[in-house]
């Protein structure tokens, strides 16, 4: 029988109340291993839609640009990826 080999788990964290979720989020990501980076870029994309080809002509700024869910603009979006990257 073949064993599997669970990635390692990380504690919780009690995250200090009124904290910044994105920066929060930002230093959790930043703090991981790199076993739990391969491990839960694994696990999400085993659990992702394969993609959509775009439309013809079409770019993918064209089909998500404008259509966010929320009421973000685009501008507060492209700037909340910035502080991703």
């Amino acid at each position: 029988m073949e064993t599997v080999n669970e990635p390692e788990v990380t504690p919780p964290v009690v995250e200090p109340a009124g904290a910044d979720p994105l920066t929060l989020a930002i230093q959790r990501m930043n703090s991981r291993t790199p076993e739990q980076i391969l491990a839960d870029r694994e696990r999400i994309l085993a659990k992702s839609r394969p993609p959509r080809p775009l439309p013809e002509g079409k770019t993918l700024e064209d089909v998500v640009c404008g259509t966010w869910p929320g009421d973000e603009t685009d501008e507060e979006i492209l700037e909340m990826l910035e502080r991703l990257s």
